[in-house]
């Protein structure tokens, strides 16, 4: 009579892990068919990725040629000086900023630009 309770309740777990593993390969495959239908914007998103990163490595690669070239005008300009000897320079040294682009310290300073360049354009 023990050995039967046993089996009996050996069955039922058996039957309850075979439920159990046919939901979970339901799941799965649902899962599966969503992943299936983004793949194309997954692979739209890693491309938009790539492009952002070699524009961002463009535009410093420009940024470091524009500063190599402001820096040599001014050396050039200072050979320029001291050969024609007059006692001031004609051009002031190229700041380290480049027109239009702004440092930002932290999170704070990036908001408050964005709502004063936001409150400038909604007046003109």
């Amino acid at each position: 009579m023990a050995a039967t309770i046993i089996d009996a309740v050996i069955i039922i777990m058996l039957a309850g892990a075979i439920a159990y593993g046919f939901m979970i390969s339901a799941k799965v495959r649902r899962l599966m068919a969503v992943l299936k239908e983004l793949e194309p914007l997954v692979q739209e998103f890693s491309q938009a990725v790539d492009k952002s990163e070699q524009s961002v490595e463009q535009m410093k690669d420009s940024i470091e040629a524009r500063k190599t070239q402001d820096q040599a005008d001014w050396q050039e300009e200072e050979v320029r000086v001291e050969d024609d000897a007059p006692a001031f320079a004609s051009r002031r040294q190229p700041s380290s900023k480049m027109p239009g682009m702004q440092i930002v310290r932290d999170k704070k300073d990036l908001v408050r630009m964005f709502f004063e360049a936001s409150r400038v354009e909604s007046r003109t």
